[in-house]
């Protein structure tokens, strides 16, 4: 049985597979204001680049290698994707290989091939890099036994992480169990890079560090290549909340750099998006609201607003209760008419069904004001 670890690595790859999100366009500056805000936030490993884009690129990577913060180049297993990694001087290296059947037939390798290519990596790097990582592609569609041979490998080579790459999100929380369980010599260098193609990024995530990883990699606000990857600040979130780590992080300072990148990147934040949309501390809910009123917690998991969400607001439509209705005319000082409770609510359910959406206080006093002029009851 394994223990969730007190502690991980939590890698960004905003700047490298973020950077891979269809239209997404973030300049220079953008890219090195992202990465001083996450460091500053207390993320240490940022995989940052890919040399093989060009003299820019490594330019930028050399740039970025001044920050207190391991600076990862994210290379293909080829001489120059490495040769341009060693030039940008990060002293980090992470080479991706194939593993599944699927890709090395895309790709023109054999296996033998590759688990060739992690000793011949190892030994050429280990001289010239401090830190050196291997990467799985597709280890999802790969079979324990090769994961197993091609961890071996790695470990043999002097590769001081493994990233397991669920390539097209097609792992489950059952499989990441089983890699851990089977891949235990191990765990002490696993990572777990997971995308979000079937919505189980996160699950996958923190069920990796449920079950020892000792790495996770995200992207900010979960870009990337088609649904995108983990998003950091929710796989944070999930790992101080749920499993209890102490992730080291700022998680208020990450939401803030979270709206910025959205910002940067000209995309909206979908409203009900855990942590960071506009709704997800509204309530509307008779049964919540009169719950929220006794206990702050009783109908929400955390509060986002101290880690920079939204404030909680009361939304008023079909769902609003009496509790809602006398409790919004107590917290201002208002006098009310009993008698009035429920035709207000009626009239307010109405109008929320006529405008297609929720009312504001302001709506919901006018309405009161209209049935007290017209009722003559009070």
């Amino acid at each position: 049985m394994f223990m969730t670890r007190r502690s991980a690595v939590f890698v960004d790859s905003t700047l490298r597979e973020g950077d891979q999100t269809p239209g997404v366009v973030l300049s220079r500056d953008e890219k090195v204001l992202i990465a001083e805000s996450l460091v500053s936030a207390g993320i240490k490993d940022l995989e940052a680049g890919i040399p093989a884009m060009g003299q820019d690129e490594i330019r930028l990577l050399k740039d970025l290698s001044r920050l207190d913060a391991r600076i990862i180049c994210w290379c293909r297993a080829h001489k120059d994707d490495v040769e341009g990694a060693l030039l940008a001087g990060t002293g980090a290296v992470h080479i991706s290989l194939p593993v599944s059947d699927c890709l090395l037939d895309t790709m023109g390798y054999s296996w033998n091939r590759v688990i060739d290519q992690v000793g011949e990596w190892g030994r050429v790097l280990r001289g010239s890099a401090d830190f050196l990582s291997i990467g799985a592609m597709d280890a999802s569609r790969c079979s324990t036994e090769k994961l197993k041979e091609f961890a071996s490998a790695a470990y043999r080579a002097g590769f001081g992480r493994l990233r397991l790459a669920d390539t097209l999100g097609l792992a489950r929380p059952r499989m990441i169990e089983e890699w851990a369980a089977e891949l235990t010599d191990y765990r002490d260098i696993l990572e777990f890079h997971g995308h979000n193609d079937f919505g189980m990024a996160v699950a996958n995530s923190l069920t990796a560090l449920e079950h020892g990883f000792s790495a996770v990699s995200m992207t900010l606000l979960g870009l990337g290549e088609r649904a995108g990857n983990a998003p950091l600040e929710e796989v944070l979130l999930g790992a101080g909340n749920l499993l209890g780590m102490n992730t080291g992080v700022n998680l208020e300072e990450v939401v803030r750099i979270a709206r910025m990148t959205a910002a940067f990147c000209k995309l909206d934040i979908p409203p009900n998006k855990p942590l960071l949309g506009d709704r997800i501390n509204s309530h509307e809910s008779g049964i919540h609201v009169a719950g929220l009123n006794k206990n702050p917690l009783s109908f929400k998991p955390y509060d986002p607003e101290p880690l920079g969400g939204a404030p909680q607001t009361i939304v008023w439509g079909r769902h609003s209760g009496r509790h809602s209705a006398r409790s919004l005319f107590e917290e201002l000082g208002i006098e009310y008419c009993e008698e009035l409770i429920a035709p207000l609510l009626e009239k307010i359910r109405q109008t929320s069904m006529l405008l297609k959406r929720g009312l504001r206080q302001d709506e919901v006093l006018d309405l009161y004001r209209t049935l007290l002029t017209a009722e003559g009851v009070c």
